[in-house]
């Protein structure tokens, strides 16, 4: 089953991804953080902020923002994915790489033939399309 859904969120720092694709800029702890790079989401309105979720072949797959989105078709297209460790130390903060958004995906969304169909389905989607 194929589906895209576009919805809204209260806080977009809920995404798996959030933490480990926007990185707080100075000296401030993430979660207090208000700036990052990429910037963080901006709120539409009383509405919150925008989410997108794609149901590819059983499996559910959330973004709170476009950088995410972008961040997972690149990392998803690699036909040798990079590690969980290669990309937890990318990026300075104290999460270990067990908590990163590639290790906590199931296996089953990891082999290349999975992906590859996959990925070819996100690129027909624009996170900023309703």
């Amino acid at each position: 089953m194929k589906r895209v859904e576009f919805g809204y969120v209260s806080d977009w720092k809920s995404s798996s991804m959030a933490y480990w694709v926007h990185i707080e800029e100075g000296k401030s702890i993430w979660s207090k953080s208000e700036k990052f790079n990429p910037p963080a989401p901006i709120k539409d309105g009383v509405q919150g902020y925008r989410k997108l979720t794609i149901e590819f072949d059983g499996f559910i797959f959330e973004f709170t923002s476009e950088a995410q989105f972008e961040e997972f078709i690149t990392v998803m297209s690699k036909k040798l994915l990079p590690t969980s460790f290669e990309l937890a130390n990318k990026r300075p903060g104290s999460k270990g790489r067990n908590s990163h958004w590639l290790s906590r995906l199931p296996g089953k969304t990891k082999p290349w033939r999975y992906r590859e169909k996959l990925i070819q389905y996100c690129k027909k989607i624009s996170f900023t399309s309703k």
